[in-house]
Formats: structure tokens, sequence, C-alpha cells
């Protein structure tokens, strides 16, 4: 018995040592990045942690390297072809789309496309950036911290934990796009400039390149970008992201203020409930959220009044959601639910039906002292 306990315990340590080797004679890539230029050819580009032995710490302890084709499968052939490493894509946090490429019909290719790679790590975040991915990655830094992995992953997390990004992963997308059941949304990036451009009168009401503030780091992920099915189709703010997430019954951040000035926090107490009246024409799509305000001692606000703001915002978000062709809610899910076989729902002209859709929205609101 003792023997074959030895034997086992040599065994573990000669594979974790092949392992460790193997990982070290990779290029691990942590970001991955495609652009798409006038010319309709692809630049694929990586982001890897450089040999820790080079001594560079800092901006300098990651290296980028691209190769450009007329295809992404091209792009990608040659980006092989001229790095002296082995590609390994398992470490993976982030798959960053310029808006060039992701606004193609090709786009629910081009995601299928990265998923098929090696080992690649499908829970990795879905970035579609405003402007050029490649300038996006490289303006990341980890400004808290050494390793650019755990902070993309703590930055990325915090921002959807508040609710004013999508917390869509490239399965999660792959998986939703184009079946019609619910439109996915993409977490919205770009790299601000910090032009003096005044802030909208709700500050959050804006957009990953647009935030009213200075930092050393311009990269911003706020927002989404909304799919039609097919591609993407526009930009969503972040508040309209954090109103979404209320839908969803998950929300920290959704802050605005009553008719007297008095700030007021709103939480989801529970998801809201979707129904789809399909005998109606057009279309009915109905929403009831509910969710609670909490407010400072001794200032309680009007609840008709703010309940009242909320469902004029939630339906201002749902037109937008519908000029875009992005069934973000996901109201086909309830939709689908009313037909008997998948024929008769494909039959249904869903996405048209959606889009001229009239809505029903009631908040109901309970506010209590904070």
């Amino acid at each position: 018995m003792k023997q074959k306990l030895f034997i086992l315990l040599c065994c573990a340590v000669l594979l974790s040592g092949c392992a460790s080797r193997q990982l070290e004679e990779d290029l691990l890539v942590i970001a991955l990045t495609v652009d798409r230029d006038e010319k309709r050819n692809m630049t694929v580009s990586v982001k890897a942690p450089r040999n820790a032995a080079s001594g560079d710490d800092g901006e300098n302890s990651y290296l980028m390297v691209e190769a450009t084709g007329p295809s992404f499968s091209d792009a990608l052939t040659m980006l092989n072809a001229a790095t002296p490493r082995p590609l390994n894509f398992s470490q993976v946090r982030e798959v960053i789309i310029g808006e060039s490429a992701a606004m193609q019909d090709e786009f629910a290719r081009l995601l299928r496309q990265i998923d098929a790679l090696p080992r690649f790590r499908c829970s990795a975040a879905v970035i579609v950036c405003k402007g050029e991915a490649k300038a996006f990655s490289k303006a990341q830094k980890p400004y808290l911290g050494t390793r650019l992995s755990r902070y993309t992953e703590t930055t990325l997390s915090n921002y959807a934990g508040k609710g004013f990004t999508p917390k869509t992963t490239l399965c999660c997308g792959m998986r939703d796009l184009g079946y019609g059941f619910c439109d996915p949304l993409f977490i919205l990036g770009a790299v601000n400039s910090f032009s003096d451009t005044p802030p909208n009168e709700n500050a959050l009401d804006t957009q990953a390149g647009q935030l009213p503030r200075k930092s050393a780091e311009a990269v911003e992920v706020f927002g989404a970008a909304a799919t039609n099915g097919i591609c993407v189709s526009g930009y969503l703010s972040g508040y309209e992201m954090a109103l979404l997430h209320l839908i969803e019954g998950h929300v920290e951040a959704l802050s605005m203020r009553d008719s007297g000035g008095n700030a007021l926090r709103i939480t989801a107490q529970r998801p809201a409930e979707i129904r789809v009246d399909l005998k109606r024409q057009p279309v009915l799509l109905s929403l009831r959220v509910y969710c609670e305000g909490s407010y400072t001692p001794g200032h309680p606000p009007d609840e008709e009044n703010v309940a009242s703001r909320l469902q004029a915002e939630i339906n201002a978000v749902i037109a937008h959601l519908q000029r875009l062709r992005c069934d973000g809610v996901g109201f086909g899910k309830v939709a689908a639910r009313q037909f008997l076989t998948v024929q008769e729902w494909e039959q249904m002209p869903w996405r048209d039906a959606y889009c001229q859709a009239e809505t029903d929205v009631q908040v109901v609101l309970r506010c209590k002292e904070s």
C-alpha cells in the first residue's frame, strides 16, 4: 500500500513539473482584440505577460503582438506564424472587439471562431469598444495591484455588480445571439480623452468614453452594446443598464432625487413580472416592477411622483431597445412559451412584432428610511 502511494506521489510531482514547464514555454494570452479597417482587413492582437526573468514591471510587464489579414482566420494564422511561442488561450480574461467589426453581419460568426480557438476560455468577458479595440487594450494598465488579469476581473465585476454594465461572457453571448429569446447585451468600453464636455443632468446617463471625470486611467467600461440578432446595433448608457438590472431584480447603485432634491437609493425587491399579449394588435409588452426606495431620515419622498418618474424612464429604455431592434429584456422568452412547437414559434415574425409593440409599465414602489 505504501509503495503504491509513493508511486502516485512521484507521478504527481512529475506531472506538475511538466505542466509548469509547458506554461513557461507558452505565451499566456490575457486579452484578445479584433479590429476591422476601412479595407475590410481584420487585425488580431493579443496581450500577454512578459517573461518574469526580464525584470520589467508595471506597463512594461505586458507585451502586445498583432497581425493583419483579409479575415479573422488569416490574421490569426499570421499571428501564430509570427509569434515565437505557442499561443495559450486558457487564461483569456477579455475579448475586445472594435465597433467596426462588431457592427458587421459576420459578428456572430466571429464570436464562434474565437470560441473555437484551442483551449479558449469561453467565460471571458466580451467588451465592444468604441473606436479601436487595440488602442483600448494598450491603454489598460493594472493601476491597483500588479496583475492585469486580476485587476481586469475585479473591475468588470465591480461595474456589473453595481448595475452599470452587463455580465455577458463569450459563451452566453454565443448562446443567445440570433435565437430570438433574449438578445445579449455586451459590455461597452472606450478610452476617455477627458475633453471638457459638460455633464448631463444625470451624470450616470452617459456611455463609456464620455464620463465627466479626470483620472490617470483613461480606460472606461460603462453602459452596454445592444444586439439585434445579427450584430451590435447601438449603445445604452450606464443608467439605462442600471434600469434593466432593476427589471432583472438586481441593482446596487441606482440613485435619483425626489421633487425636493433629496437623494433616494432605489433597489429591486424581486424580478419584474413580464407578460406578452400576442392576441392584441399591436402586441402588448407588460412589465410590473417591484422596488424599494431608501431615503434620508426626516425627508420622505412623494412615492407616487418617484414611481411615475421610474415608470417613464423604464418606458424610455424599452422604446430605445425597440428602435435598436434589441430585445434585451427577454420578452421573447415569455412570448415563445405561448407556442406549442418550435416550428410555430419560428414562423412568428417576432422581431418585427416586438419593435412595433406597445408597452405597459407599472412600478410598485415602497419607500423606507435608510
